[in-house]
């Protein structure tokens, strides 16, 4: 639900760049200084100075009575206020900024302040108003001629709608935005519209339309040098053909996605194409032996004096073979909606982690961009873990060995150290733990090897991340985690940290019973963790 929101960024971040470079030529010249200082500020990762800076400022357009600046104003300490989490202070302010903009009779203004105007109603969980609010904005663009920006506003409606499971809601914001896209014949709006269409359209299990929308926005991945789109478009084609019940065809996509994919999840996916291929022959076998059944029972039926004989005690096993199967396809059903029900959870998180991605790409604030990344791993550590729950043999228990090694090559991969100068070395035993345990579990040691990524070792400083994991003699399960990097004293200021993820260790070190120990020296900085509240399978 919140990727939804966060694919508005890329906008927000043009309006709040327009609107420092927009001011009017004969405003005063202190103001123009004080907007220019704070934006810079922003840029630069400090956002408390240049909330300062907003203030100051707010105070000089007041006694201009510059009703523009002070919506520019009140909306870029909305932006400040949103990035920190004060979601009802950011919502007073965009609001204080759309009345100025209207007394300003500005309308691109009122427009883009009504699109987070929405974005806000659904953070506050006043989702009732966010259809107002973005059916207001893509009236006043299209008051203006701005088709392509209406367009844009009520997509994302259906963004909500589509986070939210509404997907009929979002069938027709989308056609809009594809209907637009078209007739503007730019290549980046119609991969997206048509992205859009494929993903909704495999929602509501209209699995024909959402092959022609992946196929269409896949050539125009191809065509922009979008890679990533163009893999994710792949995997929608084998999910759309899988469900259409053609599963050699889903093989060969899924064969094109493995050879373009460049990540640690290719062996996954190799796997996957395996199962595929084992139940496609199974398939074909299981017909060949039903053909060759029906040929015996004719036979058994000219037969017939002969097995007279047996009659009751193939009856009596014929009764025993039927109820064993009915167990046991009592069994499998629950099975595999278990597994059905991880692989959905999966599912969801990685178009999350997708749309993560894709937002990651349009932001040029450092601080932000982190943020982003940061989130998306973190998705990318609970998506993980359901993927091993219903790609295992256990629907209930996570191989933890496996589990880290795993989650380390993916946060390798996710900061570029592609070329072995920082490694992660695993000391784990061989542990199964249950979700409830494996899911904050996998957080903390997130959040705990991403520190050591980011901040251990600078300026292309090679080292070592070690990772043990066990069960020490109190039977408290114990992590460690510790890096041969420069030390919490030469590391670099973090700058823009707002310490979400010390603060996200500590809660669920404590929802495991658990206090985070740090050991701080010159050549490292290690955390150890005991836990008293876990499960093993």
């Amino acid at each position: 639900m919140i990727a939804s929101i966060h694919s508005l960024r890329p906008l927000l971040l043009t309006l709040f760049c327009t609107f420092i470079g927009t001011l009017h030529a004969q405003r005063d010249a202190r103001l123009d200084s004080l907007l220019h200082a704070a934006s810079d500020l922003v840029s630069t990762g400090y956002p408390d100075s240049s909330m300062n800076l907003y203030l100051h400022a707010l105070r000089v357009a007041e006694k201009l009575d510059d009703k523009k600046a002070l919506a520019n104003i009140y909306y870029n300490m909305g932006l400040l206020n949103q990035r920190q989490q004060n979601n009802p202070k950011a919502d007073e302010q965009f609001h204080q900024a759309l009345r100025y903009a209207e007394a300003a009779s500005d309308t691109t203004q009122t427009a883009n302040i009504c699109i987070m105007a929405g974005i806000m109603a659904f953070l506050l969980e006043k989702t009732d108003s966010c259809a107002y609010w973005f059916n207001r904005s893509a009236a006043l663009f299209e008051a203006i001629g701005k088709e392509a920006n209406a367009a844009f506003a009520r997509s994302k409606l259906g963004n909500i709608y589509e986070a939210q499971g509404q997907y009929a809601l979002a069938t027709p914001l989308f056609e809009q935005a594809l209907k637009t896209a078209q007739k503007s014949q730019d290549s980046t709006r119609l991969m997206a519209a048509y992205i859009n269409m494929a993903t909704n359209n495999l929602n509501l299990q209209q699995y024909k339309p959402a092959l022609r929308y992946a196929q269409d926005a896949r050539q125009f991945a191809a065509v922009l040098g979008r890679d990533f789109e163009y893999q994710e478009m792949l995997k929608i084609e084998a999910a759309v053909l899988e469900e259409m019940g053609n599963p050699g065809a889903a093989i060969e996509v899924l064969r094109q996605y493995v050879h373009h994919h460049d990540s640690v999840l290719n062996i996954q996916r190799t796997q996957h194409i395996a199962e595929l291929e084992t139940r496609y022959e199974t398939d074909k076998k299981e017909a060949t032996i039903a053909a060759q059944g029906q040929a015996l029972r004719d036979a058994r039926i000219r037969f017939w004096l002969i097995v007279t004989l047996f009659l009751l005690a193939l009856v009596g096993g014929g009764l025993l073979f039927r109820l064993t199967r009915q167990l046991r396809k009592r069994n499998t059903e629950k099975e595999f909606l278990i597994k059905e029900i991880h692989h959905r959870v999966k599912n969801n998180l990685q178009i999350l982690s997708s749309l993560l991605h894709l937002q990651s790409r349009q932001i040029t604030d450092e601080a932000a961009l982190d943020a982003v990344r940061e989130g998306q791993n973190r998705v990318d550590a609970m998506g993980l873990i359901h993927q091993k729950l219903y790609m295992g043999d256990n629907v209930a228990a996570v191989d933890m060995p496996e589990y880290l090694h795993q989650l380390g090559n993916t946060l390798l991969e996710s900061f570029g150290f592609h070329d072995d100068r920082v490694q992660i070395r695993y000391e784990v035993q061989p542990l199964r733990l249950d979700v409830d345990t494996a899911v904050p579990l996998g957080l903390i040691i997130n959040e705990l090897v991403t520190n050591a990524l980011k901040y251990a070792f600078p300026e292309d400083r090679p080292g070592v991340v070690a990772i043990a994991l066990w069960i020490d003699e109190a039977n408290k399960l114990c992590l460690k985690v510790a890096d041969n990097g420069v030390g919490k004293g030469a590391a670099p200021d973090p700058k823009g940290s707002t310490s979400f993820g010390t603060n996200l260790v500590q809660m669920l070190s404590k929802k495991l019973k658990g206090v985070p120990q740090v050991e701080v020296s010159q050549t490292g900085y290690s955390t150890l963790i005991a836990f008293e509240n876990f499960s093993m399978v």
